[in-house]
């Protein structure tokens, strides 16, 4: 966890659901990345710390925002309960 919150303290952005905000890092997923099967957009994926989510934890479907550009979650959150980090994959719209 503490080298997530240097990543995330350096690279770390502002991201918003609904009234709450809370801090992210983004990354472009790689073309050879699972993850991307069956997808023809661009998935990123924003990496935050699961307790600074807001109680009402967007989900997939839902939109999030983060310097004036909307995303839209494209699978449930993966939360990772060992480290304490949630990974989101979004897209631009």
């Amino acid at each position: 966890m503490e080298g997530f919150m240097l990543l995330l303290d350096v690279h770390g952005q502002p991201w918003t659901f609904g009234a709450a905000s809370f801090a992210g890092v983004a990354s472009p997923l790689k073309p050879d990345d699972p993850r991307m099967d069956g997808s023809g957009d661009r998935l990123f994926e924003v990496q935050v710390v699961t307790t600074s989510l807001p109680a009402i934890k967007p989900g997939r479907g839902d939109a999030i925002s983060c310097a004036g550009k909307f995303h839209r979650i494209t699978r449930p959150l993966d939360n990772d309960f060992a480290t304490g980090i949630t990974s989101i994959l979004v897209v631009e719209t």
